[in-house]
């Protein structure tokens, strides 16, 4: 899914939106975010939530984007049914947001890898090699469980290629 969003950038910079976004995010992921969206919308704000974690070559972007970073901290989300309409900030400071994103981290769904003593990635996914294996002999994974590219495409392609190598693996056990 995100192959295709960027694939998609440069027709929907093209389309912006006047809609005034906020990023819930900071550090590596919100400049990425953040990076993506200033496609979409000439109106971002990153909200680290406390002191922005930025190298100086990212703060030079973001800048030259013109993206606001507001480091102070949240406290209330005002909203009409759900739809957010303001950020009130703890020093007393509202920003207007039209728009949501979020940088949320991924969990497992289930804790059965882990207690069977599968591998993790830094992101939390299923640690596996090219052939959907991981640190477990006999333990496959494939799907969004074990990758950021949230798709159906990619989980076909990972679970096709997954039941190659267990049926192949089998066969040869039995051959």
């Amino acid at each position: 899914m995100l192959g295709n969003f960027c694939n998609s950038l440069p027709v929907l910079s093209r389309l912006r939106i006047s809609k005034k976004t906020g990023i819930f995010a900071n550090g590596a992921s919100g400049f990425h975010l953040a990076s993506l969206i200033s496609y979409l919308s000439d109106h971002v704000a990153l909200l680290t939530s406390g002191k922005a974690d930025f190298n100086e070559e990212q703060f030079e972007k973001l800048k030259k984007h013109y993206i606001e970073i507001i480091e102070t901290s949240i406290k209330e989300i005002e909203h009409k049914k759900g739809n957010i309409e303001k950020i009130i900030f703890s020093d007393g400071t509202e920003k207007k947001i039209d728009t949501p994103y979020a940088s949320l981290p991924f969990t497992q769904h289930s804790d059965i890898p882990i207690s069977l003593g599968c591998e993790l990635t830094e992101l939390g996914h299923l640690k596996v090699n090219q052939f959907q294996e991981t640190n477990i002999s006999g333990i496959f994974a494939c799907g969004d469980n074990t990758n950021m590219l949230r798709s159906v495409a990619n989980a076909v392609y990972s679970g096709n290629l997954t039941g190659a190598v267990v049926n192949g693996k089998l066969v040869e056990e039995e051959f």
